[in-house]
């Protein structure tokens, strides 16, 4: 990709106007992928935000050979995802997470999507509408789903549920009018040793990029874990990093089952986040592009330090991704020497 035709990463602000906001310079877009980040800053890399009040003209997207969707929450930019594909229609581009493929990445889409494959527990997921407490309990029970189970509202993120609920009156008691929900079976994935792990892997086209691995002392895993649990447990620190440093942190079992995410998941990019039973299952709390891979760390806390070994293989396989072909070299350097990318087929 030379400089004078550069690449174009769209961002947009979702469905409702404050999903934007300001800080001084600064401008943080909910539902959008950070992953850009990775890329450099040069001149050739233009970016446009798009909102509910300002979509782009199709001739504003001529001579772009390559437009990179950032824009991945399915619920709340819905309404601006199925804009932007009509938008797209017919560009002479390569797009990359197209609006189409992002509306697909819905919890219960993804659920049914990876659903069947060898090795990967996939509990059961149903959406509720409205706030029919007994036609939500019917709901639950017909698919098969046994308390306890998570209730969350659709569309959120960063460990946010309504709860878990040991009896159906009690889940179905949540509900309210006017909003959606995900009912998911609860799985319990404690290790032997009574602690949670969640992983998160990136595929970033054909690589597979482990970013962290979470530890706590409850089941509603999360980022905040790592300063208030990990922080104060040197052992599963240490267990992090080896699994960052590893030349293999998971075995042919798990990679097998990467693959078989891969070859169903239509996105280019996107995070996974599960869990490993002892059993050696691979559990699937959920896939999609809304994944946040920074920040880092939450404090300033050195002994987390390692964690910056996922940069470079991340940003190598994004930019030969989306085609910076001028540093095509570097980044196949970066792959070949990080041992925690995984290449899938």
């Amino acid at each position: 990709m030379s400089a004078d035709r550069p690449l174009l990463l769209i961002f947009g602000g979702g469905d409702e106007a404050d999903r934007i906001r300001r800080s001084g310079q600064r401008i943080t877009i909910a539902g959008s992928a950070d992953l850009g980040k990775l890329l450099p800053n040069r001149e050739m890399i233009h970016r446009l935000l798009i909102t509910r009040d300002h979509q782009p003209h199709p001739a504003e997207l001529q001579g772009y050979p390559v437009i990179v969707n950032m824009i991945t929450e399915a619920e709340n930019s819905a309404r601006i995802l199925a804009k932007l594909e009509e938008v797209l229609r017919g560009v002479p581009a390569r797009i990359l997470n197209p609006p189409e493929t992002v509306l697909r990445s819905t919890r219960d889409q993804v659920a049914r999507l990876l659903s069947g494959i060898p090795g990967l527990l996939v509990p059961t997921v149903v959406r509720l509408r409205g706030a029919d407490a007994q036609l939500a309990a019917k709901t639950i029970e017909q698919a098969g789903i046994v308390p306890p189970v998570i209730f969350r509202e659709a569309g959120t993120h960063t460990g946010r549920t309504v709860g878990l609920h040991s009896s159906l009156a009690d889940a179905v008691a949540v509900l309210e009018g006017g909003k959606e929900y995900i009912a998911t079976q609860f799985v319990d994935f404690a290790s032997p040793d009574g602690l949670y792990r969640k992983y998160r892997v990136w595929f970033i086209g054909r690589r597979a990029v482990l970013r962290h691995m979470y530890v706590s002392d409850g089941w509603n895993v999360h980022s905040a874990d790592r300063a208030r649990f990990m922080a104060h447990h040197a052992n599963v620190i240490a267990e992090e990093r080896a699994l960052i440093e590893s030349a293999d942190p998971f075995g042919p079992h798990v990679r097998d089952v990467f693959r078989g995410v891969r070859e169903r998941m239509p996105l280019d990019f996107f995070g996974l986040d599960f869990a490993i039973l002892p059993d050696g299952k691979v559990v699937l709390f959920e896939a999609n592009a809304t994944m946040s891979f920074f920040p880092l760390w939450r404090d300033s806390n050195p002994e987390f330090q390692y964690l910056e070994r996922c940069v470079a293989p991340a940003r190598a396989a994004f930019m030969e991704l989306v085609g910076l072909t001028q540093t095509s070299s570097a980044a196949q350097d970066l792959i070949d020497q990080v041992p925690q990318v995984t290449k899938l087929g």
